[in-house]
């Protein structure tokens, strides 16, 4: 049997996308697993399947798991739902996987980000107050890494984001500005590490007296 990757889910109208040995995208349902619950499925999970063709065109039937990706989810408590939703998915591009009352499950690349109206997180309860004046997840600071640094700095003063910290260059080999989320998350939006230069830095500091 053929081997592949899941690429893409929806867990809401359970189906998902394959890619195949041939770089294709392969659309599986949930009636087409035959081993697990589809609700546990991630994407990177690899599995093998056979291919069964329709009058739709072809799909992976007999969807088995081989071995399950590792990710890490992060649940935030919002106060308003759909508010928060549509600032992680118009202004941070990431993608729906799910949408249940009182929870909406959204993915960027690797990272899964959970939105909830559990008042049980919102202790005290915040009220009326200013999402400056939030202290949301305290001792924790969220990262999203960003090849294009600058554009997307751009993008969020466009869309008029609570800045925290300006971008700048910062000693490690990178860049990057901190913000706040409608509901105060801070965040640490970065570019990739330039290692070239950390590593140049490694190097006119070796020798020096310690």
């Amino acid at each position: 049997m053929p081997q592949g990757t899941i690429t893409r889910l929806n867990h809401t109208r359970g189906y998902g996308f394959i890619n195949t040995p041939e770089n294709e995208d392969l659309f599986f349902h949930r009636s087409n697993i035959t081993d697990g619950q589809f609700s546990l499925l991630q994407v990177g999970d690899q599995v093998t399947y056979t291919v069964q063709f329709t009058s739709r065109g072809p799909r992976a039937d007999q969807v088995q798991v081989q071995s399950q990706s590792g990710r890490l989810q992060v649940n935030l408590a919002v106060k308003e739902l759909q508010v928060s939703a549509a600032f992680y998915t118009e202004t941070f591009g990431f993608k729906e996987l799910s949408n249940d009352p009182g929870y909406i499950l959204l993915q960027r690349n690797e990272l899964v980000l959970g939105l909830k109206t559990d008042e049980l997180l919102w202790y005290p309860d915040p009220g009326d107050q200013p999402v400056e004046s939030l202290a949301r997840g305290v001792g924790v600071e969220l990262v999203l890494e960003i090849s294009d640094i600058g554009q997307f700095h751009a993008k969020m003063q466009q869309a008029g984001v609570a800045i925290h910290e300006p971008l700048k260059e910062q000693p490690w080999g990178a860049t990057d500005f901190r913000m706040l989320d409608p509901d105060g998350y801070y965040w640490r939006i970065t570019s990739p590490r330039d290692r070239d230069a950390v590593q140049a830095e490694e190097e006119s500091t070796e020798g020096e007296p310690a």
